[in-house]
């Protein structure tokens, strides 16, 4: 059966030399001049934006600006202006605001110098007749203003980032299908790109091709680990949010509403009961604030103010976006219980941050109550993180590393962390690896026939074991540019007394480990 649920469409809007652009549109006249956008270091003055007219002449970006003015002829009209990043990121910001007719959710791209608008186009083609239609009124609008902007429609902002600055042509958008992203890694168009198309750094980019690592394909059939080992989480999470494996939320430049409560008293409170009282009331005004829009919080920020000039902060937070007022007043009540009441309470606020969505329940047909298994561990998980600390609950989570000992990883249950872990674990059957497996291997002591064969006895803390049954080698190493190179040759063995261990020779010098056992 087809899912009803409409495919998630981005849209991404590149201005190339948004800055130049930006100073040409409000300036129409100065086409005809050689107008050049400085920047001043440590070296000298550079040229940082140069338009066409300044081009033709053999002026580029990076050349010392003594040598532009060189090549300047006597006819020619000058206009030299220090850059200012600031004044071209609020005009791109004033720019998306004018679109919001094509999009309910604009924002700008995160770069230190950002030249793109990514929209949210979910659901919106239809008034325009299509996407394809959509992408030519907008570019249109944009010719009337004369800006030139390149417009790519994709499934993630990712890939419709990529294909704009890497498929599209000025006057020309690009419209990717519906279920492209899901099927990339079959499309050689795609696999063709540039590593650039992936939103990296510039050092990261060099890095890659130092390693023969020039295309998004080279860069799929590479081993995730070896890439998370070498060059950070920044490679997956891009190639991620370009695939749709990680889902990318768009911060939208029109200011989220906020939603926070406030008292104040000209004499201050120090009774415990009547500051318990007080919290509770405005926290109950805060979800009336969030009710009507279906949403709720995935944490709280308050802030006690005292007389003579201290102040005391505290947050919860939440392991999903939640409005239950008894489950959010236990926790707020806890809170309120430890605040220091050495001097009377002038001023206190509660404050919704991450505010989101509710997940809706439904209601079982024929039993009549609700399946609420989850948030039930979920308000337990929270309740035990705020008494406890949020480094204090954790959960464990699989990493895509050969190392026994990397393989997982703990992080507190109020962060939202996507799934990195791919196809890493399918790997391996179930028994080829132990249940009960060391945080750190335990050293052992070995009697082998062979220098480099299966042990015939083992000694752990004194005891014997002598190996009645063995299987293996399996070799496990990691790459020679991680911080500790590690090999080994991993055996399955079992001993006369009937138990299965999980054991290891370190090549390098030949001792003995005890990893897991079944």
């Amino acid at each position: 059966m087809k899912s009803l649920t409409p495919s998630r469409r981005s849209l991404c809007l590149w201005f190339p030399e948004w800055p130049m652009q930006r100073r040409l549109a409000s300036e129409p006249r100065s086409e005809r001049s050689l107008w050049l956008l400085t920047e001043r270091t440590s070296r000298g003055e550079f040229v940082r934006h140069a338009n066409d007219q300044a081009m033709r002449r053999g002026i580029r970006v990076e050349m010392p600006v003594c040598e532009a003015r060189s090549l300047v002829r006597p006819r020619d009209r000058l206009i030299i202006e220090g850059a200012q990043a600031e004044e071209d990121r609020k005009a791109l910001v004033q720019l998306a605001l004018r679109c919001e007719r094509y999009s309910f959710c604009i924002g700008i791209e995160e770069a230190e110098r950002p030249e793109c608008l990514l929209m949210d186009v979910t659901g919106i083609a239809h008034f325009f007749g299509g996407e394809e239609t959509l992408a030519a009124d907008l570019q249109a609008e944009l010719a009337r203003r004369r800006f030139q902007g390149r417009i790519a429609i994709a499934e993630t902002p990712g890939l419709a980032w990529a294909a704009a600055h890497l498929l599209t042509e000025s006057g020309r958008p690009v419209v990717l299908p519906a279920q492209f992203s899901r099927e990339i890694s079959d499309l050689r168009l795609i696999e063709s790109l540039p590593v650039a198309g992936l939103r990296l750094e510039e050092k990261t980019i060099v890095q890659l091709g130092r390693v023969g690592l020039k295309t998004i394909g080279q860069l799929m059939s590479v081993d995730r680990a070896s890439l998370l080992r070498r060059f950070g989480s920044e490679v997956l999470s891009r190639l991620d949010q370009l695939t749709g494996r990680q889902p990318e939320f768009l911060t939208p430049c029109r200011p989220l509403p906020q939603y926070r409560v406030e008292r104040k008293f000209e004499e201050g409170i120090t009774h415990p009961e009547a500051i318990r009282q007080l919290g509770m009331e405005l926290l109950r005004e805060l979800l009336e604030k969030l009710h009507p829009r279906r949403c709720g919080t995935r944490q709280l920020h308050g802030e006690a103010h005292w007389e003579g000039g201290t102040s005391s902060v505290f947050d919860l937070r939440l392991c999903e976006a939640t409005g239950d007022f008894r489950h959010l007043s236990d926790l707020l009540r806890y809170r309120l219980e430890r605040l220091p009441l050495t001097y009377p309470l002038i001023r206190f606020s509660v404050e919704a941050l991450q505010v989101g969505p509710l997940h809706a329940s439904q209601q079982e047909f024929f039993e009549g109550e609700l399946r609420d298994q989850d948030r039930q561990v979920a308000m337990l998980l929270n309740r035990l993180g705020n008494r406890l600390g949020d480094e204090a609950v954790v959960i464990p989570e699989l990493v895509a590393d050969p190392i026994p000992e990397r393989a997982v990883r703990f992080r507190p249950v109020s962060e939202a962390s996507p799934r990195v872990v791919t196809d890493f674990a399918r790997r391996f059957d179930a028994f080829d690896r132990p249940p009960v497996l060391f945080s750190e291997p335990r050293p052992l002591e070995a009697l082998s026939l062979s220098p480099e064969g299966l042990p015939a006895v083992l000694f752990q803390e004194r005891q014997r074991f002598e190996v009645a049954a063995g299987w293996g080698p399996e070799r496990i190493e990691s790459g020679w540019w991680q911080a500790e190179f590690v090999c080994r040759d991993y055996y399955r063995v079992e001993t006369s007394q009937g138990k299965r261990w999980w054991v290891f020779r370190r090549l390098r010098d030949g001792r003995w480990f005890w990893q897991g056992e079944w």
